[in-house]
Formats: structure tokens, sequence, C-alpha cells
């Protein structure tokens, strides 16, 4: 038992003396945005599950370790309302999938810039049950309290992924293929 809890406390120095840490979503703005052949739309995310594994040193961040984000697909929501909200859930199965998943596979580029970081990552997205590799581009900012915010934009083919395009009215509404992801989320340690 005492040599258990001194292995625990020794893990516990060595991720501190090195600045790794678990993070989690303190605050975040999603939207979802695309065309159809009458007009463009929009939908918010309104909840997402994260946790990180980031390394910092100096203050400066030094790696990103793990990334994991879900986002249950029915608290994504239209301004278009219960229509369009219903199309949404419907073109990504969301009673077989109920959640959209990411997860980092490595960091291809971490680079400190005055306003931030460039970070170009590479990761596993996983909709309505097909995976595809996703690359995206990242800017990440660490604020004087600790927290770091990526922000940036990803544009994704609901083909890719298996979907078919949602139409409405008789199909004389049609959605566009592409998908523009828009994010800032905020992470700050557990």
């Amino acid at each position: 038992m005492k040599k258990h809890w001194f292995t625990a406390l020794l893990i516990c120095t060595v991720s501190v003396a090195y600045g790794q840490a678990g993070y989690k979503a303190t605050a975040y703005n999603m939207v979802l945005k695309g065309t159809s052949n009458l007009h463009a739309w929009e939908s918010k995310v309104n909840e997402i599950r994260t946790n990180a594994t980031l390394t910092f040193s100096g203050g400066a961040l030094k790696s990103i370790s793990a990334l994991t984000v879900e986002i249950p697909v029915k608290t994504i929501k239209s301004a278009k309302g219960k229509t369009m909200d219903n199309k949404t859930y419907e073109a990504l199965n969301a009673d077989a999938y109920p959640n959209i998943q990411y997860k980092l596979d490595r960091v291809s580029g971490l680079t400190q810039q005055s306003a931030g970081y460039d970070i170009n990552a590479v990761g596993n997205l996983t909709i309505a049950g097909t995976t595809k590799k996703v690359e995206m581009y990242v800017k990440g900012k660490v604020s004087p309290d600790g927290a770091i915010t990526f922000s940036g934009t990803t544009k994704l083919k609901m083909t890719d992924f298996n979907i078919k395009p949602p139409t409405a009215l008789m199909g004389t509404l049609t959605t566009g293929n592409e998908v523009e992801v828009v994010y800032q989320v905020t992470l700050k340690p557990n």
C-alpha cells in the first residue's frame, strides 16, 4: 500500500515538473454553416465535451499530447427552427450515432508567434458512424490565468462522411455538400 502511494506521488511530481496537465472546456462557441439552393443556413453547437493533455514550460505551450472532443448531435440547433433541426438529426443518423467525435492523432506543427500559436493538428473525426482523418490549422492563445483558447475554421464535405445532403419541400430545397465549422474553445486545467 505504501509503495503504491509513493508511486502515485512520484508520477504527480514528474507531471507538475514538466507542466503537463489535464484540461477541460470552460467556454466555447461553435457554429456550422452551409448553403442551400434558397438560402444560407447556420446551426449552433450547444454542448461540447473535451479532454486534453497539454504541456507548458515557462508559461509557453510545448505540446498537445492528447485531445478529444465530443458533440452530442441533438444539441445542434438552427435559428431556422425545429424542421431544420430534425433534418440535421436525420442526416446525421443521430439515433444510431448520438455523438460527433474528434480524437487528436498528432500535432504536425506547433509554432509560437507574437499573438499566440499556429498549430497544425491531425486527428480522426467520426460523424454518423464514418471516421476520416482530418487536418486542421488552429490558432492558440494562452491567457494570464493559464487558460488556452483554440480557434479556427474547417471545411468538410458531407459526402466524405457518407452523409446525403438533406432536402426539404419534396426535394425543391437542397443543401450544399460543404459545411464550414467555425469554432473557439477555451480550455482550463482540471
